[in-house]
């Protein structure tokens, strides 16, 4: 069954828009919760060691976040492509896009709370690998990335009705 008119297509395609924020930042609350318990513990620990609790685990907490900043990016690229004329006839794929796209960096900043909560942990017994333990980090960044750069390419694939035409006149 397909929406009725355009107006309910643009708006179904902009809740696509929307989705992927929305659960990119579940993913990030996720991440970050399960690393700033993490963070909080570890000083604890330091604390009641008479150890310095070190600033880092702050940035092994925030490290969840950047998900939502990519999903960002995406709701703008989508809401855009909504936007051009004739672009709702395409919001079949700016929803499964958005949502796609929301679920899979969602789940990469979830992961990589995870990963970041044992940093903490080991960091702050050891402060020893803070480098080592960004690589890791980073190497889990790059699947969001990854996720962002190939919905991009496949958003850019989307034709809109009308647009190709006129290329095309300019052309000649």
């Amino acid at each position: 069954m397909s929406p009725s008119t355009p107006q309910t297509m643009i708006e179904i395609g902009q809740a696509g828009a929307f989705m992927s924020v929305f659960l990119a930042a579940v993913g990030s609350t996720l991440g970050t919760g399960v690393a700033g318990v993490a963070a909080v513990g570890a000083w604890k620990k330091c604390y009641s060691q008479e150890k310095p609790a070190p600033f880092q685990l702050a940035i092994f907490a925030g490290a969840p976040l950047s998900q939502v900043i990519y999903a960002l990016i995406m709701m703008i690229l989508i809401n855009n492509k909504i936007q051009m004329a004739g672009g709702f006839q395409n919001w079949h794929i700016c929803l499964a896009l958005g949502v796609l796209t929301g679920i899979g960096l969602g789940f990469s900043a979830w992961f990589m709370g995870i990963a970041s909560a044992k940093c903490c942990d080991a960091f702050a017994e050891t402060n020893k690998g803070f480098t080592n333990n960004l690589m890791i980090l980073g190497i889990m960044e790059t699947i969001a990335l990854f996720i962002m750069v190939f919905a991009i390419i496949l958003l850019n694939t989307v034709k809109i009705p009308g647009v190709a035409a006129a290329v095309e006149a300019v052309a000649k």
